[in-house]
């Protein structure tokens, strides 16, 4: 996919997440954060010459290189990414309790990755 498919997917998921509840589908809103996060890192990656569009990162924990190594530009959009993997691992994947306070976390997180997209 390359950076302008992968950018359309994104808002087509944040659309979705729009029409969630943060207090009764928090697990929800995080889980599609990343789902949004992973387009939206993946037209970031390839905006900035680290992939070809043909090879995609799922998440940050799966890059080809540590977040430290990415163009500058685009290191604290993955930091936010990172942030909003280890949310997902913790309370989604996990039994950790998930709740609004998380879930608005979970936008904050996402807010600020598609802001490093747009």
């Amino acid at each position: 996919m390359t950076h302008d498919e992968h950018l359309v997917k994104a808002r087509r998921i944040v659309a979705s997440l729009e029409k969630l509840s943060l207090e009764s589908d928090a697990m929800c809103v995080i889980d599609g954060a990343v789902i949004a996060g992973y387009n939206l890192g993946n037209a970031l990656l390839h905006r900035h010459g680290v992939l070809p569009d043909v090879e995609h990162a799922n998440t940050p924990s799966k890059l080809p290189v540590a977040p430290a190594q990415l163009p500058t530009a685009i290191q604290p959009a993955f930091a936010a990414f990172t942030e909003l993997e280890r949310l997902r691992l913790e309370h989604v994947r996990s039994p950790g309790a998930c709740d609004t306070t998380l879930a608005k976390r979970a936008w904050q997180l996402l807010d600020e990755i598609r802001h490093a997209a747009s």
